[in-house]
């Protein structure tokens, strides 16, 4: 049975670079470009209009930035997901784009190979980070700002179980290598890991990995 193109809309003000990523992920089979835009308010209409799987979303640009952009868009739809693709590594703009709902912060640096494998994860729930990127943020855990902005643990306690998702989550393995490490099966990962989302009402696993090593609920 055929499985259906992910469909991504392209936000960046740089028409040189937003047409080029197009033209890029064109050639993958599993992915579908359905719309262009170089505006924050742009990319809110459309991606109301076209209710895409993924958007590939610029941090700055003029105007409506990608940081309030990508807000608005996961509220109005939390299915969307965004992964932010930028030059900038600045650890108060990661931060602020993972409290703002996105599942990914790229460098615009990325191997096409890689960027493709990165995608790939976050539509099969998993995160995506460059190296240098997720550097900084795993600096900014220990620091009394990081996180400014992401919402406040509070709910449920976590059973054992979660709490062994969640260190292997943290240690940056994929659910398929979860599932691998517990014995178990790699859909009974990702209800752990919707089930700690829900305790502690966050939008994704980045969010959910930060707090995690801040509060001090793993290594």
């Amino acid at each position: 049975m055929s499985v259906e193109p992910a469909t991504v809309l392209v936000v960046d003000d740089h028409r040189l670079f937003r047409e080029g990523l197009a033209a890029l992920i064109g050639r993958w089979p599993d992915f579908e470009v359905v719309g262009q835009v170089g505006d924050g308010r742009e990319a809110i209409k459309l991606a109301a209009e076209l209710r895409p799987d993924l958007v590939l979303m610029d941090v700055r640009m003029v105007g409506m930035d990608g940081l309030e952009a990508t807000r608005v868009i996961t509220a109005s739809n939390p299915s969307c997901r965004v992964v932010m693709l930028t030059m900038s590594s600045l650890g108060d703009d990661v931060l602020q784009a993972l409290a703002n709902g996105a599942h990914g912060y790229l460098s615009k640096d990325e191997p096409p190979e890689r960027l493709h494998t990165f995608l790939d994860g976050v539509m099969r729930g998993e995160a995506a980070l460059s190296g240098p990127i997720a550097a900084k943020v795993l600096a900014s855990f220990g620091s009394a700002a990081g996180g400014r902005g992401l919402p406040s643990l509070g709910g449920e306690a976590l059973t054992r179980r979660e709490r062994d998702v969640l260190k292997l989550l943290v240690d940056g393995l994929s659910n398929d290598e979860i599932a691998a490490a517990l014995f178990i099966t790699e859909a009974t990962v990702k209800k752990h890991i919707g089930r700690v989302m829900a305790k502690w009402r966050m939008k994704n696993r980045v969010q959910v990995a930060v707090y995690s090593v801040r509060q001090g609920l793993v290594d």
